[in-house]
C-alpha cells in the first residue's frame, strides 16, 4: 500500500471514528491508528493531504498594488492563502525572461476556483487598464500613462473586492493552510508591490473611473467551480 492510499484509508477511518455508534467509532479509530503506525503517518498528515495548490500566471511583469490586492481579495473570498513566485526561463529567442505567478493554497477545490477567478478578473482589469491608458492625451509621458493606468486598475479592484465579499467563507482551514505553506514554501520572504503612481500626475478621477467600471465585473456562476452563492455583475 503506497502513502496516498494509506492516507485515503486513514481519513475514511477517522471520519468513521466520529460515528455515534461507539463500537463502530472505536473500531475505526483502532484501524486508523494501526495504519498510521504502519506507514509512519499522523492525523496531521491526513489533514494536510486535503490541502493543494494551483499556480496562475500574472499579467504584470512586476508586482503592482492592484494585482496584489486582487490576488488577496480572491484568496480571502475562496478561503485560500497565497504565495508569489518568480521563475526564469529561456524564450524562443533564447533570452532569459522572468515569469511571475501567484500560487493559491487551500483545501479541496478552493485553489482551483481561486485560480480561475483570479485569471478571469485580472484579464478584465487588464483590458480596462489598457483602454484607460489608450485614452490618455498623446502628450502624456509613458510613465504618466502607466501610473494613471495603475490607479484606474486599483479603483477597479476595490470595487470587485467589495463584490467578492459575497463569496467569503469561514477561516476554519487557516491553520492547516499555514502549515502546508510552512512545509512546502520554507524560504518565502515578504515582498512589497511597486507603486508606480506615487509622485506622478494622477488624479482621483483615474481611480473613480476604474471603480465605476469594476462594478460591472463578471464572474459567471458555476463556471470553473465557482459557487452559486454570488455573481459579480
Amino acid at each position: 500500500m503506497d502513502r496516498d492510499t494509506a492516507l485515503t484509508k486513514i481519513k475514511k477511518c477517522l471520519a468513521l471514528a466520529k460515528s455515534s455508534n461507539e463500537h463502530e467509532a472505536a473500531a475505526a479509530m483502532r484501524q486508523a491508528q494501526k495504519l498510521m503506525v504502519e506507514h509512519n503517518l499522523t492525523e496531521a498528515d491526513a489533514a494536510l493531504s486535503d490541502v493543494s495548490q494551483v499556480a496562475q500566471k500574472t499579467a504584470m511583469k512586476t508586482m503592482t498594488p492592484w494585482e496584489s490586492s486582487l490576488a488577496r481579495a480572491v484568496a480571502d473570498a475562496f478561503e485560500c492563502d497565497l504565495v508569489w513566485s518568480t521563475s526564469r526561463k529561456l524564450s524562443r529567442s533564447l533570452r532569459v525572461v522572468s515569469e511571475r505567478s501567484v500560487i493559491f493554497v487551500g483545501v479541496g477545490a478552493a485553489p482551483e476556483v481561486a485560480g480561475y477567478a483570479f485569471d478571469v478578473l485580472s484579464r478584465q482589469c487588464s483590458r480596462g487598464r489598457a483602454a484607460h491608458i489608450a485614452r490618455q492625451p498623446k502628450a502624456c509621458k509613458t510613465i504618466t500613462k502607466t501610473a494613471r493606468g495603475d490607479e484606474y486598475a486599483m479603483g477597479w479592484v476595490m470595487a470587485v473586492r467589495d463584490l467578492l465579499a459575497a463569496f467569503a467563507g469561514s477561516e476554519a482551514n487557516t491553520l492547516l493552510i499555514e502549515k502546508y505553506i510552512e512545509i512546502n514554501f520554507p524560504n518565502t520572504t515578504t515582498v512589497k508591490p511597486k507603486d508606480r503612481a506615487k509622485g506622478r500626475n494622477v488624479s482621483n478621477n483615474d481611480f473613480f473611473q476604474g471603480h465605476h467600471a469594476g462594478k460591472s465585473a463578471e464572474l459567471n456562476r458555476g463556471v470553473g467551480g465557482v459557487p452559486e452563492r454570488g455573481l459579480l455583475a
